[in-house]
């Protein structure tokens, strides 16, 4: 069997590598010698991992090479989880076809997922993934008996679309001890399908979910149901909470989840210690611990709040002990990750070292497609770096019409920034129609969010009259948004320095107005 183009990955090893040896039931000899000796291999601290792994995959392509079965379902499945990496699509399938042809089951199942995904376009090639399918699931392999379910939901080549035959393949699972398949009879009462005779059902969602969880160990069930017992469910109409508060047997679910290795639960966990929640004390090394062991698990989330910790650095307020060291290029790689795992925040950030060429080369068309990426997937930070990269024509073509859509599309977000672009444009008439109305619009929008240059482009607005009904100056408004300015600046030195040319131009009896109103509005409303 030829290896050579495929390169053993070491971040990827987990205990036997990823091969669930319960679902491998009639293991021959040689390959049984092979996964105990990995397992063992790998817990010793002494070893060279990647020697241990990488003769680990010699012993099995020998094996495979031979025809054993489960040798060539291993080698599949590693390229899979990237335990082996730079495999093509044809090498994949032929060593969980070797397997599958001669009765392995869970290469059935393997095989097929990866059928429908590579050729969901080819009818004859999906008829062939659903057959492996239904033999898997007669052989009672349980994920194929969950993916047979979701084929009868949703009806896909001469599987029938019924609700009933997929609740049906669940209850058959769970009964079986499969908590993944509980877990989605849980879901599927809890949405109810439409169409069908399974209604909505929060009570019989719930039991599910509970069986999942606290009998049969689901990590993903113990997460959630430690979610809902955290905050405690909302009262339904005219009756009590179906799940009452309970944040300390909440963090019992989340801490039994993560000891699974679920990663949503580290995650909870470490913002549960790091904002000192559930009654717990604030302890961002225990924070930290729980959002590396996520950040492990790919747990996008994690994989950001890292990246954020790394680039800024973390300390702990108390001790002040540094806890994480800023680093640019760790940053970068976890907001990469992060980014592959489809947290858009991260594709953001990786935008903007590409902008300003910290780590990597500066690459300002690369930056802006990015950003535009971001941006169509709804980050209002993206919206503005994608409007001013249209305004300046830096990394795209320029297009003021482009530039004021995104804009727009940033103040709707309620993006100051955005806010302040937009009404910019409005007030030079650069790329649109002159409006200063529209313009004084979105300068409120932004300075009610707390940006002193929106207050300073009121003032000035108002000084000159340009935001009135009748364009006649009001220096009485004018210098209360100019003293806004200087309050919520820090006395910045522009902010001062207008405020007090500002003062020379009033009379005295509109300064003594000016800071009436500006006193009036700094008391708190009467109460009754």
């Amino acid at each position: 069997m030829l290896l050579t183009a495929i390169k053993v990955k070491l971040a990827a090893l987990v205990v036997v590598a990823g091969i669930d040896t319960d679902e491998l039931k009639t293991l021959s000899p040689e390959m049984k010698t092979v996964l105990e000796q990995l397992a063992k291999d790998q817990k010793d601290e002494k070893k060279d991992l990647n020697a241990v792994m990488t003769e680990a995959v010699n012993k099995v392509s020998e094996l495979a090479g031979k025809g054993d079965k489960d040798a060539n379902y291993a080698l599949g499945r590693w390229t899979v989880t990237g335990v082996l990496q730079g495999a093509q699509l044809d090498q994949t399938i032929g060593f969980y076809k070797a397997a599958a042809d001669k009765g392995q089951v869970p290469a059935m199942s393997e095989l097929a997922q990866i059928m429908l995904q590579a050729y969901s376009q080819d009818a004859g090639k999906v008829a062939e993934a659903v057959e492996l399918i239904q033999k898997a699931e007669a052989g009672g392999d349980r994920a194929a008996r969950r993916l047979l379910a979701n084929l009868h939901l949703n009806g896909v080549a001469k599987i029938e679309k019924s609700a009933e035959k997929a609740r049906d393949l669940l209850v058959k699972g769970s009964e079986a001890g499969d908590g993944e398949a509980t877990f989605m009879l849980a879901q599927l009462y809890s949405a109810g399908v439409t169409g069908s005779t399974i209604l909505k059902d929060d009570k019989k969602a719930l039991a599910e979910l509970k069986k999942a969880a606290e009998e049969q160990g689901n990590a993903v069930a113990m997460s959630t149901l430690g979610a809902r017992l955290f905050n405690g469910d909302q009262p339904t109409e005219g009756g009590a909470a179906l799940v009452e508060k309970n944040p300390e047997k909440a963090i019992e679910m989340f801490t039994k989840a993560a000891d699974k290795g679920n990663a949503a639960a580290n995650r909870l966990l470490a913002q549960i210690h790091e904002e000192g929640l559930g009654g717990q004390k604030k302890d961002l090394k225990k924070a930290l611990e729980f959002y590396s062991k996520a950040a492990s698990g790919r747990d996008p989330e994690a994989l950001f709040r890292m990246g954020v910790a790394s680039e800024q650095g973390w300390a702990d307020p108390d001790s002040k002990e540094v806890l994480v060291q800023p680093n640019a290029k760790n940053a970068l790689d976890l907001y990469r990750l992060a980014a592959q795992n489809n947290d858009l925040r991260a594709l953001y950030n990786v935008g903007v070292y590409y902008e300003s060429g910290n780590v990597v080369d500066k690459d300002v068309d690369k930056a802006f497609e990015l950003f535009k990426k971001a941006a169509e997937s709804g980050v209002p930070q993206a919206m503005q770096k994608v409007g001013l990269a249209y305004q300046n024509g830096q990394g795209t073509k320029q297009d003021l019409v482009a530039a004021k859509s995104w804009f727009e599309m940033g103040s709707n977000a309620n993006f100051a920034p955005s806010q302040l672009s937009l009404g910019a444009m409005y007030e030079m008439g650069s790329g649109v129609r002159a409006n200063p109305a529209a313009a004084a619009n979105q300068y409120s929008l932004a300075a009610d969010q707390g940006q002193p240059l929106a207050m300073l482009r009121l003032a000035s607005m108002y000084e000159r009259g340009t935001a009135t009904t009748k364009n006649e100056p009001d220096f009485v408004k004018a210098w209360n948004y100019a003293k806004q300015a200087v309050d919520s600046s820090n006395s910045a030195e522009i902010a001062v320095k207008y405020l007090a040319a500002l003062e020379g131009m009033m009379k005295d009896d509109q300064k003594a107005q000016a800071k009436k109103v500006y006193e009036a509005a700094k008391k708190p409303a009467a109460t009754k």
